[in-house]
């Protein structure tokens, strides 16, 4: 099995067809793409997750995640007052459908080498699906209601 292939687990399943949308984390928390840093750090700190969307004039455009945080700030000893949250987040955001499988989710988040993805409906963000999430999935299965 190459290291970008839907388990055999998933393949068995699909059936049943659970979707990103039922283990996604919703609603996403945001954060202006002009504020700092630190704002960020402590979105992330207080809410006790891994990722911030990125707003600009009410559109999410990018994502700051806890490894942006470490290799863009920590590592260049970026001062966190003074850098913006626009000068170090990843974009573009990379997301799918709430209706797509969750081991489509799976793929694209090993081929992509992310953590964090946009869920989306009728093109909008609306809930996030992070590595946690897909543990869940895959670690779970006699708890799922097939």
């Amino acid at each position: 099995m190459s290291k970008h292939e839907i388990h055999h687990f998933s393949k068995e399943q699909e059936s049943h067809l659970e979707t990103i949308g039922d283990y996604m984390t919703s609603p996403v928390s945001g954060i202006d793409a002009e504020s700092f840093v630190r704002e960020a750090a402590q979105i992330m700190q207080s809410e006790h997750i891994g990722s911030v969307f990125v707003k600009e004039n009410d559109k999410f455009i990018g994502i700051i995640t806890e490894n942006d945080l470490s290799r863009k700030v920590v590592a260049e000893n970026l001062d966190t007052e003074t850098t913006k949250v626009r000068n170090i987040m990843t974009e573009p955001l990379i997301s799918l459908d709430c209706s797509e499988h969750v081991a489509k989710a799976n793929q694209m988040m090993a081929q992509k080498k992310i953590r964090h993805l946009g869920v989306t409906r009728n093109r909008e963000i609306v809930g996030v699906l992070s590595v946690r999430d897909l543990v869940s999935f895959y670690a779970n299965p006699r708890m799922r209601t097939w």
